[in-house]
């Protein structure tokens, strides 16, 4: 294998790191490795196990999906190549041809076919994917690269749905268990890189598939480190242990926007953050009276509670102090401009006369005490900000506690609705509001992959109607209403969940490098490229 560049005098003048000198067989060759920070690690290595962003983000250096999300989250051609509604409970599509999987398997209708129907099998995911499907009746192959789905409702969005099906071969197991594809045994996709190794804790490592169809990366080998400290991965960079690193603070911004020897990339990210509480069980885990007994009632499912804790909350504050304006306040899923955006519902304004009233009404002159809880090493600041939202309820009477966790720990927890109010964030990656109130907000129902991130439980039958209609709604204006109008019910008569922001995400690079950013802030190897 051979460098990057033979030019010495340019290789000096820019000191690269990522140009390492790798024994081989027969002597020494040189290869090019590319070192990226990353400020989390995938739950697991099999692409269909969970929605979360950490593991997405691993996913697609091996995999892809059968519809891809471009850079700004427009739906395009990827395995496959074009769909077309035949009629509204039938869409054809036509599949890339010449594509091999990592092992050499030619790809075909048989693994479209094998991995949408799989997503409903793979057990205990912590967000499943089975939302995407749920619409899907059945699936058969045309030909080899012509594949037909069949609806059980009309699903104008299905090739939204399609964006986040990863295609394994059928050649899979049915018995492929997660720790399997932990060590490796059946990683193998179509993707850009294949797959090398995973220390969990340490390095996932991939190399450079010399068969892909699309462009290929400008690196033999990619080592991501998870370094989930902000501090300890700027340090990395700096010191040349990695070449790239993600999720950089706002603080960290300002330290090396004056070091000539990185760059920083930014892009307005679709997250939204936000508190979920406990608004179904009549006893919440968390909650008790200042005197630490239990309550005769949950506080949080009263809206008027919810309301409270809302207007407690100086989202201009979080934006400009905490993070330093890295973030635009939010009172909604989506911001201005994407499909099903309410323009009616703003942020909700800093107001804590009005918030200690509302507490008044509801039976709580007083307060009560709760635990935030959060995690410290997933979403930027996300500590601090739990810190200061914990504050500002303090300042309406709460007595408060908050507890940040590391995020794997703290999302399972939540998960099994082990918290009764909690700092969260949701990447709406679709470009679009529905994803995020069906996942986040719609009633639970995990046979229909419905409310799967709804870790809060809460239910209205009026949102899950207006969802629904949204889901098989063929008119884009009236889409379009139906999901402004489910926006108003869950957050401005309900108060289902808090919106508190949209994150901005910053990469750094060491000088000689580039990265084209994402709206959906997944950092991906093979958008990395060397600046000649």
């Amino acid at each position: 294998m051979h460098s990057f560049d033979k030019a010495t005098t340019w290789r000096k003048a820019l000191a690269l790191a990522f140009t390492i000198v790798l024994a081989a067989a027969g002597g020494l060759g040189a290869q090019t490795v590319l070192k990226v920070g990353t400020s989390t690690e995938p739950a697991s290595l099999d692409p269909q196990y969970s929605t979360t962003g950490a593991t997405q983000q691993a996913s697609q250096q091996i995999f892809e999906t059968i519809v891809s999300r471009s850079q700004n989250l427009r739906m395009s051609p990827s395995l496959a190549l074009s769909w077309k509604e035949v009629d509204p409970l039938t869409w054809e599509l036509k599949l890339r041809q010449g594509v091999k999987f990592h092992d050499g398997k030619d790809f075909g209708s048989d693994d479209v076919i094998f991995s949408i129907k799989r997503i409903p099998r793979v057990p205990d995911s912590p967000s499943s994917y089975k939302r995407n499907v749920a619409a899907i009746k059945d699936v058969v192959a045309v030909d080899k690269h012509t594949v037909r789905i069949f609806l059980k409702t009309p699903s104008p969005q299905l090739p939204i749905d399609l964006s986040f099906i990863y295609v394994l071969p059928s050649t899979t197991p049915e018995n492929a268990t997660i720790d399997d594809f932990n060590k490796g045994k059946y990683v193998v996709g179509t993707g850009p890189f294949k797959f090398v190794e995973w220390v969990r804790g340490d390095r996932f490592v991939v190399e450079r598939n010399p068969n892909y169809w699309g462009q290929k990366s400008s690196f033999d080998r990619v080592i991501f480190r998870p370094i989930t400290n902000d501090p300890s991965r700027v340090a990395a960079l700096l010191a040349g242990d990695v070449d790239v690193i993600d999720n950089v603070s706002p603080v960290d911004q300002e330290r090396l926007r004056k070091d000539n020897r990185v760059s920083l990339i930014s892009k307005p990210g679709v997250t939204m953050m936000y508190i979920h509480m406990d608004s179904n069980r009549d006893k919440s885990p968390y909650v008790t009276g200042k005197d630490g007994k239990p309550l005769d009632k949950n506080p949080l499912k009263d809206p008027k509670v919810r309301e409270a804790l809302s207007l407690a909350i100086n989202r201009e504050a979080l934006v400009s102090r905490i993070l330093n304006g890295a973030a635009v306040p939010s009172g909604q899923f989506v911001p201005e401009g994407m499909v099903g955006y309410a323009p009616d519902l703003l942020p909700e304004p800093y107001d804590v006369e009005k918030a200690k009233r509302l507490l008044a009404e509801a039976g709580y002159p007083n307060g009560f005490s709760i635990t935030l809880h959060a995690p410290n090493d997933r979403y930027l600041n996300d500590e601090q900000v739990a810190q200061t939202v914990g504050q500002f309820f303090a300042r309406i009477g709460l007595d408060v506690k908050v507890q940040a966790l590391p995020y794997s720990v703290f999302i399972t927890a939540a998960t099994k609705l082990e918290y009764s109010i909690f700092l969260m964030g949701f990447g709406n990656t679709t470009g679009d509001a529905a994803r995020g109130l069906t996942a986040v907000l719609a009633t639970y129902d995990a046979s229909a992959g419905l409310g799967a991130n709804n870790r809060g439980r809460y239910s209205n039958p009026d949102f899950d109607k207006l969802i629904k209609a949204a889901a098989v709604e063929n008119d884009e204006e009236k889409r379009d209403a139906y999901l402004q109008d489910a926006a108003r019910v869950a957050f401005k008569q309900d108060r289902a969940i808090l919106p508190l922001y949209f994150q901005t995400i910053t990469w750094a690079v060491r000088k000689g490098l580039s990265y084209e950013p994402r709206m959906d802030e997944y950092t991906l190897a093979n958008k990395v490229t060397i600046v000649r």
